[in-house]
């Protein structure tokens, strides 16, 4: 009886493995295709594929454990403490702007065990976003690449930094929060944000589409850092479409329950800041009209 339980368990092991393997493959070729496809329909499709594939995967027990940050076309990130991963992923549309797409999925233990929470993209439609609380049914869409988890009294916060392509002329990066809720309901944006003038719910950083900002989170000092965006003239304030960085930085500083901004942090903590990478992102097609 022992020999067949261990034969049974190594059974549906190797199940595992073989069907991550092939849906491992399938999401890499039709992750591909949904980023550089000519034909926005063609993308489209192939992200419907690319949701079918996650959401099976996500479903299983054993989803929990699939390396889905081994897929080099979308972002899969697990919260430090193992509470959720986080699966999120984009398609170039032929206007310049982006759809976003993503699943939370919950840990495999507690009383929302292996729920998976769709979060759907509403970002076209969401006015005033940086002062507003969202749910996942109405989520501002982004490209995560990071995530802090703080606390503060009985609160717990899942800082996010991501990326939005935004459209043809400008990029932006955010950092957003998630917090979840006994019932296993995802809230986004807090008041938490205090850039000096007032408080936000998450804050944006607008840029030209040909530059590249630095936005990271750097555990060793506990701060997020990030390159400080001007105009290229003083006449071009307020078009972000022709910000860049100007080669000083800012910071968050996590500070009784609130990221407090930092102004000018690596010209006064020149011993603590290590250079900053300004790789661009991959982030898929820039298509044309068609």
């Amino acid at each position: 009886m022992q020999i067949f339980k261990h034969l049974t368990l190594l059974y549906f092991f190797i199940l595992s493995i073989s069907t991550f393997s092939f849906a491992q493959s399938e999401l890499w070729k039709e992750s591909k295709v949904m980023l550089y496809d000519t034909s926005e329909v063609t993308r489209n499709t192939a992200q419907v594929r690319v949701s079918r594939i996650v959401d099976s995967l996500l479903q299983v027990p054993s989803g929990w454990d699939y390396p889905l940050d081994t897929i080099r076309f979308i972002s899969a990130l697990r919260a430090s403490d193992g509470a959720f991963r986080i699966i999120t992923w984009n398609v170039p549309q032929a206007d310049g702007t982006y759809r976003f797409f993503g699943r939370v999925r919950m840990k495999n233990n507690g009383k929302i065990a292996g729920k998976t929470i769709v979060l759907n993209d509403a970002s076209a439609s969401i006015t005033k976003a940086g002062s507003k609380q969202i749910g996942s049914e109405e989520w501002f869409g982004a490209l995560y690449y990071q995530i802090i988890k703080t606390k503060y009294k009985k609160s717990i916060y899942y800082t996010l930094l991501g990326w939005d392509g935004n459209t043809a002329f400008s990029n932006k990066k955010l950092v957003d929060v998630m917090m979840i809720q006994a019932d296993g309901t995802l809230k986004f944006g807090a008041p938490i944000f205090d850039d000096g003038k007032r408080t936000r719910h998450r804050f944006f950083f607008e840029h030209a589409e040909r530059a590249v900002m630095s936005l990271k989170y750097q555990e060793k000092t506990g701060l997020i850092i990030f390159d400080h965006l001007a105009p290229s003239q003083p006449s071009l304030e307020g078009q972000y479409e022709f910000y860049a960085p100007d080669f000083t930085t800012d910071a968050f500083k996590f500070e009784k329950g609130k990221w407090v901004y930092i102004k000018n942090y690596e010209a006064r903590n020149e011993d603590e800041v290590q250079p900053i990478n300004r790789k661009k992102p991959e982030k898929g097609l820039t298509p044309q009209k068609q």
